[in-house]
């Protein structure tokens, strides 16, 4: 029965420690980020690496992306058209894993991550302050076969890492 308990603990503990995120900002503290009403606009791209891991990643889609982060931005009214400043987000690290790797590997097989940088950017496109972001999805089995679960998640937590990161320096 002890070694049941055990098994089923660390089980939950492997499932908790699955999906990750953060947010990177610049170590030099004299770059401080303006306060950010509104964004009259974003871009997101891919940089070199990132191109070049498309053909080993094919489920990515970075108009998905694009969408997600456009509902995420919007639904916290970052976007407006009389904003001050631009956001420019370049994904510089994709990984999605095969479903089979996902569901049979679980964490074994790595994790999905999407990894990127973001400036913003004064009218004047000149860069005000920078920081990066990721989010990363290792867990298996059901919950890792579930492609577009993964890949959706990822979406969603990049988007928010982003969103919360403009939005705390505005808030505060």
């Amino acid at each position: 029965m002890r070694k049941i308990r055990l098994l089923i603990l660390t089980l939950l503990l492997l499932a908790f420690a699955g999906c990750s995120s953060g947010v990177t900002r610049p170590d030099d503290k004299s770059t401080a980020m303006p306060e950010i009403r509104a964004l009259q606009g974003f871009t997101v791209e891919l940089s070199t690496e990132a191109e070049v891991q498309l053909a080993d990643n094919v489920k990515f889609d970075i108009d998905a992306l694009r969408a997600t982060l456009a509902r995420t931005l919007e639904s916290r009214n970052l976007v407006a058209p009389d904003g001050s400043y631009r956001l420019g987000v370049v994904v510089n690290d994709i990984r999605v894993r095969s479903t089979f790797n996902a569901v049979m590997w679980g964490f074994m097989a790595g994790n999905d991550h999407l990894r990127g940088n973001a400036t913003v950017r004064n009218l004047a496109d000149e860069p005000v302050y920078q920081f990066g972001a990721s989010a990363s999805y290792a867990l298996g089995g059901f919950g890792g076969g579930q492609d577009s679960s993964r890949i959706n998640w990822l979406y969603e937590k990049f988007s928010e890492m982003i969103a919360d990161e403009l939005q705390g320096k505005r808030d505060e």
